[in-house]
């Protein structure tokens, strides 16, 4: 059903990811490090004033103890004299510095990312927005569960573990943060996710990651004590009920939880009996959408809530048909009385080196941005898209004013189950390109 014509904020953001290893980032390989201003005012152009913006750590302290913003600096009053409104995101994926050896694992990090967001708050007094981890569900389960970045250690003893500690360092690093800057605003940013079970079998393994889902933040509120349904697979795993329970001393305040939405973040499981175990079958073939999970987290923590991602791999036309999916989704959860903050596509510009999960610095360009960069990596492209965007920030359309193009190929295979929520879309029409190669 169509929603009402609400508005919101939005974002903008630029990928800054550190490839663990290769001693560059997508901050690096993107040319934002060298095209920051530009970026910038890209960005005001288009109307948007508000952004994520990451520190990237492993590039300030990279050795310990010695601080160098002399490139932070640069963005930074930039941005404050241009009076654009940064979340400052401390930690992005494993953007941690390379000396701190074995990553999230190491029992030193609260006390090391404390003493950095100490350092960066004492610096910028005026910022008064800050996402002290991204991710930490996600971060923690690629660097332990599947073994996909550093420390690369695939056990589930490994990932509870980790997952505390991010959880204590978040805790100590909040502290810090409002110490110097008791009033900012905490924008909790994490995977929003849903899992459904196709067979009897894999009921278990949904429900397992059902409740997975939610531990790192129900954790870090002290909200999970003897009852808690996760208690048992975590004190299976190492972590005692007194460490859950230290947590309830001191909770952490959570201003507005920001929730991550793909298109995979909805997750069929179905039982493999080759390997006698449940397996992940992706994409949905049902998904509900994002305002329904949304729901399911607001009446969860009652909290504000804010689109912090999506994106889509695909053409620009296969973007600008998420785009109003998404867009049509926050709306509705407007309508539905949600005190919803604001839209963010993330990143702005395309990203590179995610098509191998940032785990080799090949430079390939991700086509996942609101601007496009074309194989230089230097210029930035403005499409249909972009103005789209720029027309959704000024307040001057909503969702039912944009085209909805068909899905391209392979993405019309894939998003097959996204189907039934756009099915009452009546002005569905091929993309530009395929009129084109059709005639």
């Amino acid at each position: 059903m169509e929603s009402a014509a609400v508005h919101f904020p939005h974002l903008g953001g630029f990928e800054s990811t550190k490839i663990h290893g290769s001693g560059t980032d997508i901050l690096e390989t993107t040319g934002h490090l060298e095209r920051w201003r530009e970026d910038l005012d890209m960005l005001r152009a288009a109307g948007i004033d508000n952004l994520r913006y990451s520190a990237p750590w492993h590039r300030i302290e990279s050795s310990p103890g010695n601080f160098d913003f002399s490139w932070m600096d640069k963005p930074m009053a930039h941005m404050r004299e241009q009076g654009m409104k940064p979340v400052i995101d401390l930690v992005h994926h494993t953007s941690f510095p390379d000396w701190l050896e074995n990553g999230f694992a190491s029992p030193e990090l609260p006390e090391l990312l404390s003493r950095f967001a100490e350092c960066f708050a004492s610096r910028y007094e005026w910022v008064d927005s800050y996402t002290v981890f991204n991710e930490p569900l996600a971060t923690t389960l690629l660097c332990s569960f599947t073994g996909a970045w550093y420390p690369h250690h695939c056990t589930d003893r490994t990932f509870v573990r980790m997952g505390h500690n991010v959880a204590r360092a978040i805790a100590a690093a909040t502290s810090a943060l409002r110490q110097i800057r008791p009033d900012f605003t905490y924008v909790y940013v994490d995977t929003c996710e849903r899992h459904t079970a196709l067979d009897a079998e894999s009921q278990a393994q949904a429900d397992y990651a059902n409740h997975r889902r939610f531990w790192v933040l129900d954790l870090i509120q002290g909200g999970i004590a003897a009852g808690h349904p996760f208690v048992p697979y975590l004190t299976d795993n190492g972590i005692t009920l007194d460490d859950l329970l230290r947590f309830s001393d001191r909770p952490v305040r959570v201003d507005i939880l920001g929730l991550d939405y793909y298109a995979h973040s909805e997750m069929e499981w179905c039982w493999n009996r080759y390997c006698s175990r449940a397996a992940i079958r992706l994409p949905h073939s049902c998904p509900v959408g994002f305002a329904h999970v949304a729901a399911e987290y607001r009446e969860r923590y009652g909290l504000p809530l804010m689109l912090t991602e999506t994106n889509l791999r695909g053409y620009v036309t296969d973007r600008i048909t998420w785009l109003r999916f998404m867009h049509e989704q926050c709306e509705s959860l407007v309508c539905a009385g949600a005190d919803f903050r604001g839209f963010c596509w993330y990143p702005s510009i395309d990203s590179t080196d995610w098509g191998n999960l940032c785990t080799r610095p090949t430079k390939a360009v991700d086509p996942q941005g609101i601007w496009y960069l074309d194989d230089s990596r230097t210029t930035r492209h403005t499409s249909e898209l972009s103005k789209w965007y720029s027309k959704l920030a000024s307040g001057a359309a909503t969702s039912r004013d944009l085209p909805a193009y068909n899905f391209r190929p392979p993405l019309d295979r894939q998003l097959s189950g996204y189907a039934k929520l756009m099915s009452h879309w009546n002005n569905w029409q091929l993309p530009k390109e395929a009129r084109k190669g059709a005639s």
